[in-house]
């Protein structure tokens, strides 16, 4: 990760995990405090945003490997807590310093290393090390000391989502830069659409504004970042960022909540047919294959520099600070991300991240074809990068700035410069 200074709340949590720590008995039975050789029966705590309940393909296949999990382990019971991911980055520091951290928890990739500063990770254990055939680099995924707190769960990036039969009707092509996309968004919200669905709202982490910045800056070669963890992003190459923004506004494309609009409401407005194109993460693509079959994709849009890679983003997995099941813990994140499970995921439209999972019957079928050209999309354009510690900060930046864009009429470099400042705040 890229080192930062840590912030007053993450060391005063940090302390507090400290002293809890030193006054709590150790347990010689389990290895001390992060061990556990696990002998007997292990109920593993486990959080996770997605409620295997639910009637779904992502939920359908949780369920069904977490079954699958503990019938082959049957020492091993998974107690799995549904946490959204802003409940998440709130809950989990405050869980680590009291010792109560879950024993295996999700995240999403770029708030790993702000969870890891703030103590909520335990260090993965040797075994860890053991995996080498995940698909993209894993070193990115670190805490402050460097080493790697969290492998990947599902990969995706970003990619240009646009509805075939609302391009036909205005007699547009699918836009292959930036300023074509203006054009063809202009278009469309002339004939009563929303020309490209984004949205302003920061109330699920600011979302589909972040996702699209990370993969912006990751195609113009722009840092987010400098050496010391501060945001340090605003120049000529964000600026384009905040350019296409002003332009679409400009072009009355937006659309008219879009200060309050959120990653669902750009979901559901594609789906429902109102909304012409956006930018979202490629994990919608089979979803929308099965719902809207209008809905096509494809590689992002060049900026005037640049290519169209991407970054790489998904959900993770890592072992909760203090866990006393590690062993059990690591066992479960293994088979989680493992073949098995991975070629079961993968029916739900999420991307495996090993490649011993692809040599599964399941990826010989036709039905797998979809989700193998999402891993060929990912592999081929897309690339990991390293975090600061702030990331919510810069999303919740981005966020702020992108509602006076929209509605005090700055222009794109303001809106850049408003957002870093807001991020180093």
């Amino acid at each position: 990760m890229i080192t930062k200074r840590w912030s007053l709340v993450v060391a005063g949590l940090a302390a507090a995990s400290l002293m809890l720590a030193a006054c709590a008995p150790a347990d010689d039975s389990q290895g001390g405090k992060g061990g556990g050789s696990d002998k007997g029966p292990v109920t593993l705590t486990y959080w996770d945003f997605l409620d295997p309940s639910q009637n779904n393909p992502r939920a359908n296949a949780l369920r069904e490997n977490i079954a699958a999990f503990e019938k082959a382990n049957p020492d091993i019971k998974v107690d799995l807590s549904v946490v959204s991911l802003g409940d998440m980055l709130s809950r989990l520091p405050q869980a680590a310093a009291a010792g109560q951290a879950p024993d295996v928890f999700k995240m999403f990739t770029p708030t790993v290393p702000q969870m890891a500063a703030a103590g909520a990770y335990s260090p993965l254990p040797a075994a860890a090390s053991d995996v080498k055939d995940w698909l993209r680099p894993v070193n990115t995924l670190a805490g402050p000391d460097g080493k790697q707190v969290a492998v990947p769960y599902e990969y995706r990036t970003c990619s240009l989502y646009y509805n075939q039969k609302i391009l036909d009707k205005i007699g547009a092509t699918v836009p292959k830069t930036y300023d074509e996309v203006v054009d063809v968004a202009a278009k469309a919200a002339a004939a009563g659409y929303t020309g490209f669905g984004t949205g302003f709202s920061d109330t699920d982490n600011s979302a589909i504004i972040a996702t699209f910045f990370d993969c912006f800056m990751s195609q113009v070669g722009q840092d987010i970042w400098n050496k010391d963890g501060h945001a340090a992003f605003a120049g000529a190459k964000a600026a384009e960022f905040g350019d296409f923004l002003a332009k679409l506004r400009d072009a009355k494309a937006l659309g008219s909540s879009v200060v309050s609009d959120s990653y669902s409401t750009v979901t559901d407005g594609l789906a429902n047919g109102t909304v012409a194109m956006a930018v979202l993460g490629t994990e919608r693509i089979v979803t929308y294959g099965k719902t809207n079959p209008d809905i096509k994709w494809t590689a992002l849009p060049k900026a005037s520099t640049g290519g169209q890679t991407g970054a790489t983003i998904g959900w993770t997995m890592g072992i909760g600070a203090g866990s006393k099941h590690v062993d059990a813990a690591w066992k479960f994140i293994e088979y989680m991300t493992g073949a098995k499970a991975g070629a079961v995921m993968a029916t739900g439209g999420e991307v495996p991240p090993r490649a011993s999972t692809y040599k599964e019957s399941y990826f010989s079928t036709p039905e797998a074809d979809t989700v193998k050209s999402i891993a060929d999309y990912v592999k081929s354009n897309s690339k990991p990068h390293a975090y600061s510690d702030n990331w919510i900060a810069v999303a919740s930046g981005l966020s702020h700035a992108g509602q006076s864009l929209y509605l005090n009429g700055l222009t794109g470099k303001e809106f850049i410069s408003a957002a870093q400042d807001a991020a180093n705040k």
